[in-house]
């Protein structure tokens, strides 16, 4: 079984690369449909919904707060108060910048993926049993949660997105 490392920094750098592409096709698309960049930024699926900055924004703490939990990087503070296309670019190559710091050589990689997570919230403490089990069970599927209604939100205003958008990089002809 590869790395606990393996499994998730490269995967979530690529996502956060493919989420840049998509929000430069965004602004391309609004820029030509006379669409101000505002509407798209706030935009949601429902009203009891938040909008498409919080979307990113839950990404990078989902990938920030993996780091700090399972490989103990310093927790960098991030606002969240994005509120521009380019604010939103900079928060996702800052995420990428977390990510790309985990040093895979400066830590015990069994110990990573088999000890305990907790993951403090508004509504208590959550344990997951090990590091494997809190990347493939929270991180991963909420990630992805996060992109899914992200890239929703932008389908919904008519981006001309695709699955191939979202999954950029991921296939590789035989």
């Amino acid at each position: 079984m590869s790395s606990l490392y393996d499994q998730s920094i490269p995967v979530l750098i690529k996502y956060f690369n493919n989420l840049s592409l998509i929000l430069d096709k965004s602004i391309a698309y609004a820029d030509e449909k006379g669409i101000a960049h505002e509407e798209l930024l706030k935009a949601r699926l429902r009203d009891d919904m938040l909008p498409l900055t919080f979307q990113v924004q839950s990404m990078s703490n989902t990938s920030k707060f993996f780091c700090v939990r399972a490989f103990g990087t310093e927790n960098i503070f991030l606002e969240d108060d994005e509120t521009t296309f380019p604010e939103l670019r900079a928060r996702i190559a800052k995420s990428i910048e977390i990510l790309q710091s985990v040093d895979q050589t400066k830590f015990d990689a069994k110990k990573v993926a088999e000890e305990p997570v907790i993951m403090p919230s508004k509504i208590g403490d959550f344990r997951f049993e090990t590091g494997q089990t809190y990347l493939s069970e929270f991180v991963i599927p909420n990630f992805h949660f996060h992109m899914t209604t992200a890239y929703g939100i932008l389908r919904n205003f008519g981006v001309p997105l695709g699955a191939m958008d979202y999954l950029n990089g991921v296939f590789h002809k035989a």
